[in-house]
């Protein structure tokens, strides 16, 4: 039999990918090159793309080849990833370990060192096996939870929880599982209970989360099953790396370029509904004006095609049915709750361009005589811009080069329209900005810094090392200040580097960014076989640091709980470690070594002084005290916690000052995304000091 793509030249778009994982968080890079792709396969392409089970043995056994001898690392394929594999796989399932039995494991772990054997010959037999079982012993969860709610709980009675029990033994047997089922219970329904949730409805909604849970297991596919296991080989490598399905990658396609095809709703699955969650401002279905929030989607169908019932559909299948080109047209049919009962409604909507506005750059200049007792008493004009992410649309780059939706060419607007509007000072606020881009990042930095090297690469195994420049001219001159955070990385420890390096701006806020230093690829499989995310690279600052692990230390630190919890690349598993090279050559624009330490000193006597910080290190010293150290709680002291706080909330409220109340005075056209935070307040007082000090108005400079 022929190999599935023996004859079929495939451009395999590889692109960096700069962005935080799970939010979590992945955006696409740079367009490098042009790849072809070849793996073996018992089927030809058009039978293959009739198939709803695309990922036969064979298939996987191509992915996995490629995606060995492309990663950064160089590793082999061998019995220690093996083991990696098997503990990553059974924990992507069962993190918990509420669900899996200590004989379940004894019968896996023959496989342990055999893993790496079985997926270089594409056998996903263990895949499957072991999913069957976890679905097994869900649904006798969710049994033993049916029982268990028909029971009266005993909140007066005393009983211990492990709060975090990813290395905790499996359960013994049914009977021991059903005791840690249980207790397990008991603590959710309590914490729903301490919320404000009457019983009856913390039962149901536990049992809503418990039946979803079974019902969206109960959906997958043999392709959705081998994507977690082929995501769990990736993991074993790095934490970056990942197996991306076709459904995965069209969403990740929406999240770089910020924009789709479709009706412009944000949707939710809820007891087998498609639920409508929400309606994007200038959408199509906005403009159509008849689709609201909160409708039951029923039925879908395209064109003049007949009704498809969409109950108990997966969301992502609903979705797929409603996404589509722009211009066809969508027929929906939906369930809506009237004062009569439930009307059911049929329409039509024709779909368009959805932008999604929310993920773009923000900007707002703060005006002096605007000041309000919500804001510092400015005396110079401060502008700010929120830039959630590094996007980009690709598609649209490499159509109209001149002409294109992207993170650098809104912010170079807003940093325009700042010029013009004569700003004394900007705040790049990047705080839990996942990255993107690396293009953008280094286009970014050269609105700063002009035409001087960025970032360094150095390509798989160290055989090549690039040093990137940015193209653009300065635009911006006056002070800058970045504020950041555990959760900026990637992309904006480059910019934030980059800028740190030559002195031209001052970094404030927790004590490092998340420390993720590594590129990753987007390589496009075939179409329907979505795509592989591989760690390609790694990048240094122009001063020969990597950010991996350490990240970008902040100029300034603030008070924040981030500073004491475990957040960041050094706490995820198979990290890859940090490393330095040697600096390039740059000239930094100043020294700041002086400025620093007066704007330490200030910003240090205004924060013993705030109100909001002093709130703030009651937080960290409450986490530091009685969250951090906690390694199991009590039914009796979760409820002695919960009343403490509610009687120090009753105290601060009977004590608050009239200027703790919100002020009305703040402007109403801040854009929703620039919060006006504690953080954002004392940022603006040390853009002011340091403006004064650039201007030679103190004597300290």
């Amino acid at each position: 039999m022929e190999n599935l793509f023996s004859n079929w030249m495939i451009k395999a778009i590889i692109q960096n990918d700069l962005r935080l994982p799970p939010n979590r968080f992945m955006n696409k890079l740079i367009f490098i090159l042009v790849s072809v792709f070849c793996f073996s396969s018992a089927y030809q392409p058009a039978e293959a793309a009739n198939n709803k089970n695309r990922l036969t043995g064979s298939v996987v056994k191509g992915i996995v080849e490629r995606f060995v001898a492309i990663h950064y690392s160089q590793k082999p394929l061998d019995d220690s990833i093996s083991k990696k594999i098997f503990k990553l796989y059974l924990n992507r399932l069962d993190p918990g370990h509420y669900y899996f039995l200590e004989e379940d494991i004894r019968e896996f772990q023959k496989y342990e060192t055999r893993l790496d054997d079985m997926l270089r010959r594409g056998n996903i037999e263990f895949a499957l096996d072991v999913f069957s079982r976890f679905k097994t012993r869900l649904q006798q969860r969710l049994q033993q939870l049916e029982g268990f709610l028909k029971q009266e709980f005993d909140f007066s009675k005393d009983g211990k929880w492990k709060i975090n029990r990813r290395d905790e033994p499996y359960p013994k047997d049914l009977e021991d599982a059903k005791g840690i089922w249980r207790l397990k219970i008991k603590f959710d329904l309590l914490t729903l209970k301490l919320g404000g949730t009457e019983l009856d409805e913390a039962e149901n909604r536990l049992m809503k989360r418990v039946r979803g849970l079974w019902k969206d297991y109960s959906q997958y596919d043999d392709d959705d099953v081998i994507a977690l296991f082929l995501n769990a080989m990736a993991n074993a490598f790095d934490p970056h790396s990942a197996y991306m399905a076709a459904q995965e990658l069209k969403n990740f396609d929406i999240s770089i370029k910020l924009s789709l095809d479709g009706i412009g709703a944000v949707l939710r699955w809820e007891d087998g509904y498609t639920v409508v969650n929400s309606i994007i401002p200038g959408g199509a279905a906005a403009r159509h004006g008849k689709l609201r929030v909160e409708d039951r989607i029923i039925a879908v169908a395209q064109g003049d095609d007949a009704f498809e019932s969409v109950i108990d559909m997966r969301l992502n299948d609903v979705v797929q049915l409603i996404r589509g080109k722009r211009g066809t047209t969508v027929r929906l049919q939906v369930l809506r709750e009237s004062e009569l009962g439930l009307d059911t409604l049929k329409f039509s909507i024709v779909r368009d361009k959805i932008v999604l506005k929310e993920g773009e750059a923000q900007s707002h200049i703060f005006e002096p005589e605007k000041s309000s007792s919500e804001l510092p008493s400015l005396k110079h004009r401060i502008g700010v811009i929120k830039l959630p992410s590094f996007y980009v649309d690709f598609n649209d780059r490499r159509k109209n080069p001149n002409n294109y939706k992207s993170s650098s060419r809104d912010v170079k607007k807003h940093l325009e329209q700042f010029v013009d509007s004569k700003v004394d000072g900007l705040i790049l606020d990047l705080r839990s900005n996942g990255g993107g881009g690396l293009d953008e990042a280094i286009t970014m930095a050269g609105l700063f810094i002009g035409r001087n090297p960025v970032v360094v690469v150095r390509q798989s195994g160290g055989r090549r090392v690039t040093v990137h420049r940015s193209r653009e001219k300065t635009i911006f001159e006056n002070p800058v200040l970045l504020m950041l955070n555990r959760y900026s990385a990637s992309a904006s420890e480059i910019l934030a580097g980059a800028l740190q390096d030559y002195q031209r701006a001052i970094l404030v806020g927790d004590r490092t960014t998340f420390g993720k230093g590594t590129v990753q690829n987007i390589v496009q499989l075939p179409e329907g076989f979505g795509a592989l995310k591989v760690t390609i690279a790694q990048f240094y600052r122009v001063s020969g640091g990597s950010t991996q692990n350490k990240g970008v230390e902040s100029n300034i630190i603030f008070p924040s709980v981030n500073n004491v919890r475990d957040i960041g690349e050094s706490i995820l598993e198979n990290a890859l470690p940090w490393r330095s090279i040697d600096s390039v050559s740059y000239s930094k624009f100043q020294s700041l070594k002086t400025v620093l330490e007066t704007l330490n000193e200030r910003s240090s006597k205004r924060i013993e002084e705030s109100d909001f910080f002093s709130k703030t290190q009651k937080d960290i010293d409450e986490y530091l005290n009685n969250v951090k150290p906690l390694q199991y709680t009590s039914i009796l002291k979760l409820q002695e916690d919960h009343q403490r706080r509610l009687e120090e909330r009753e105290k601060e409220m009977a004590s608050a000052k009239p200027k703790d109340t919100p002020s009305a005075e703040v402007s109403n056209d801040i854009p929703p995304e620039i919060m006006v935070d504690g953080y954002l307040k004392e940022s603006m007082a040390i853009l002011e000091d340091y403006i004064e000090l650039k201007n030679g108005q103190t004597s300290k400079l």
